[in-house]
């Protein structure tokens, strides 16, 4: 889709630019979990970046892996065996579905180099106040997000959440996104 109506391609520039600012590096390697059917670690493997898809549905993996040529694991982020590091792990419209957020964005401690982020996009609560019947509230949700509670998230899992921002994709959906580093 062109740039005017491709949440993805929105979404791998602003972490493209935030890349830039905040590692410098030039060889990137990004761990996105629940990758779906594997978009966005499509247009990152474009990019030239290392990427790992992490996905619980073998369907989607081996799509990913069979479609797309992307490197793909089968699981649950919080029970599979990782035993590599990242620059930056992503988590696009994951963690409102999980009970407990916290323990997902205290796991990527153990799977983070030194120069690393984790980018965290949530439905933003915003569309629910919007009116009924949002399309970002279909599916199962544990959890709704603002910026007040996702930088009250970040802090809780010992991060600093370096940058919010609310927007309205192309798509129309109303999302938060937001940056966390360790502190320290």
């Amino acid at each position: 889709l062109p740039l005017t109506e491709s949440d993805n391609e929105n979404r791998f520039l602003f972490l493209k630019k935030e890349a830039k600012k905040l590692l410098n590096i030039k060889n990137i390697k990004i761990l996105d979990v629940g990758s779906g059917l594997g978009v966005f670690p499509w247009r990152a493997k474009k990019e030239n970046w290392a990427i790992t898809a992490l996905d619980p549905d073998p369907k989607n993996i081996e799509h990913i892996r069979k479609n797309l040529g992307v490197r793909a694991i089968k699981g649950n982020f919080l029970t599979a065996k990782i035993f590599e590091k990242f620059n930056i792990i992503t988590f696009n419209k994951v963690i409102e579905h999980v009970e407990d957020p916290f323990k997902m964005i205290n796991k990527t401690k153990l799977l983070t180099k030194n120069k690393s982020f984790i980018y965290v996009e949530v439905p933003d609560v915003k569309a629910a106040k919007s009116g009924k019947n949002r399309e970002e509230f279909f599916i199962e949700h544990f959890h709704v997000f603002s910026e007040k509670s996702i930088n009250i998230l970040a802090n809780n899992s010992g991060m600093i959440c370096l940058t919010t921002q609310s927007l309205i994709e192309p798509s129309g959906k109303f999302t938060l996104r937001a940056i966390f580093i360790c502190k320290g």
